[in-house]
């Protein structure tokens, strides 16, 4: 019989995505990682998610608590996201790992109920069995915070899925009428991702800068919106003549980045956590705001330079080897 493997999520759309066998539409950022190693342990073991740390919308804190602190299943490894690690009492019969993406202090909040949080996170991480984490920056954080078993595991993709046909490009400037003048795509249309900043430098080149999201949330920039559908961000990332992404959170990794990548188009940007790995190690640029437009002119007029090694070092994290290393870690663990 195989282990039981209990993964702890707040998600409902992680939940929804690990019963459907598929990614929904809702699904994006960590949430897209988490279901992807769910489904990766899943292919070895016996996996379920505990719907009891599930946190539905209008729930209050303190149901939440008792609810999910009230219920400790059965299971020979328990995988908890960050929210149930605090929240969630630890398994003592049975392995435990936090997976943790990124632990932003300042953009998270500045309140007493933030600073306990923290504190208590903190508390609970040390006494896991096993950390893992999505980058060498933030190894290093945990393990300066008293974790002792600290694992990166990185972001992961098909590269196959980044693919796109000869005419895709044409037909995408098309349909949404862009002018024929290089796209540089800005990232995710909200303030702590740095919108304003990269127009603000941008503003004066002639190129045509594009943001997206599901919903504009920085609707006062004249930039152009476009909310898309997965193919369509795809052909984004090709169509664009580089990538500026100047976050202002912490990364875990930033999966934009990684996946323009993928589409051996050049990213310009802030580095902030782990983001900042990812781009020297794939020999892209790392820059201030007061840099972006210097930057990004010197990609324009040598591309050629950044795209085969930024690409050359995303293509090693397919699913290959994000389900063998996952599914590896966990045997290591039970086998100790």
């Amino acid at each position: 019989m195989s282990a039981k493997v209990v993964w702890q999520t707040k998600s409902p759309v992680v939940l929804e995505s690990f019963k459907q066998k598929k990614i929904t539409s809702i699904i994006k950022g960590g949430n897209v990682y988490n279901f992807q190693a769910a489904m990766a342990l899943a292919q070895k073991y016996d996996v379920t998610i505990d719907e009891s740390a599930i946190k539905q919308d209008r729930q209050n804190v303190l149901k939440y608590y008792l609810k999910h602190r009230l219920n400790t299943p059965q299971a020979d490894v328990t995988v908890k996201e960050n929210y149930p690690v605090v929240v969630g009492a630890i398994n003592r019969s049975s392995k435990n790992i936090a997976l943790i993406h990124h632990i932003d202090k300042i953009n998270s909040g500045q309140s007493y109920g933030h600073k306990v949080f923290f504190v208590e996170l903190f508390r609970k991480l040390r006494k896991m069995d096993l950390v893992i984490t999505v980058s060498e920056y933030w190894k290093n954080f945990l393990e300066e915070h008293g974790c002792k078993n600290v694992k990166v595991i990185y972001n992961s993709f098909i590269p196959e899925d980044y693919q796109i046909e000869q005419n895709d490009i044409a037909e995408f400037r098309n349909k949404y009428s862009i002018p024929d003048k290089p796209i540089v795509y800005i990232g995710n249309a909200h303030k702590q991702k740095g919108v304003y900043e990269a127009y603000n430098a941008l503003k004066d080149l002639d190129v045509e800068l594009i943001m997206t999201d599901a919903q504009n949330l920085a609707s006062d920039l004249p930039v152009r919106f476009l909310s898309l559908s997965r193919k369509e961000f795809v052909t984004l990332l090709h169509a664009s003549e580089v990538v500026v992404l100047m976050s202002k959170l912490m990364e875990g990794w930033n999966r934009v980045a990684h996946e323009a990548l993928l589409c051996n188009t050049p990213v310009v940007g802030s580095g902030t956590g782990g983001m900042g790995e990812l781009l020297t190690k794939s020999k892209q640029i790392i820059t201030t705001n007061e840099a972006i437009k210097e930057n990004v002119e010197t990609v324009l007029k040598n591309r050629s330079k950044y795209i085969n090694v930024g690409y050359d070092f995303v293509k090693q994290f397919d699913m290959n080897y994000f389900n063998s290393t996952w599914q590896q870690t966990v045997a290591s663990l039970i086998g100790r």
